[in-house]
């Protein structure tokens, strides 16, 4: 890979830090702002559970990629798109429930952090599967499923919330619209 597709390469990973980062967070407030529309609490967080905070990284991750990896003419979209859209939601509860292990209690601005952090470590890591040889194509393969996956947890387990503690409001005790 020569260095203006890896220049290429990288301005779309900044790109989607600064998109993922900035529409995740201010996202955080959309379902409150909707009144609490229903609709509104599919796609962003409805409630101040863990599971409702990545959403804040998850939904804008599948909208930068839908739409920026057109723009995009690089080996390994799909496993980058698979590896950013996972590692947030690998990396924000281990820091989360990491840390209140031994403080008790969640503190905001380190749960801030975390979300910049683990969208930050997403984008880079999107970076080195982008600048790799081509996997191989059974790699791709998987990224699709995989893909799938998480966007049909995303929406089923933000309309039927399993009771577990990832899913529990800490504010409210409730699981899911509140």
């Amino acid at each position: 890979m020569d260095k203006k597709e890896k220049k290429k390469i990288f301005w779309f990973c900044l790109a989607g830090f600064l998109f993922v980062g900035a529409f995740g967070a201010a996202s955080h407030f959309f379902y409150e702002w909707s009144g609490k529309e229903p609709l509104a609490g599919v796609f962003f967080a409805a409630n101040e559970s863990v599971w409702e905070h990545l959403k804040l990284a998850i939904f804008p991750t599948l909208v930068f990629f839908l739409i920026g990896s057109v723009f995009l003419d690089a080996p390994n979209v799909l496993p980058a798109f698979f590896a950013t859209l996972i590692l947030p939601m690998l990396l924000i509860p281990a820091i989360f429930y990491g840390y209140t292990a031994f403080t008790g209690e969640p503190i905001v601005a380190v749960d801030i952090a975390t979300y910049f952090v683990s969208v930050a470590a997403a984008f880079a890591l999107c970076f080195f599967v982008l600048t790799r040889p081509p996997l191989p194509k059974w790699v791709s393969a998987l990224a699709v499923p995989g893909i799938a996956a998480v966007s049909v947890c995303y929406l089923a387990f933000t309309l039927f919330p399993p009771h577990a503690p990832l899913f529990l409001d800490p504010v409210t005790g409730g699981y899911g619209f509140v």
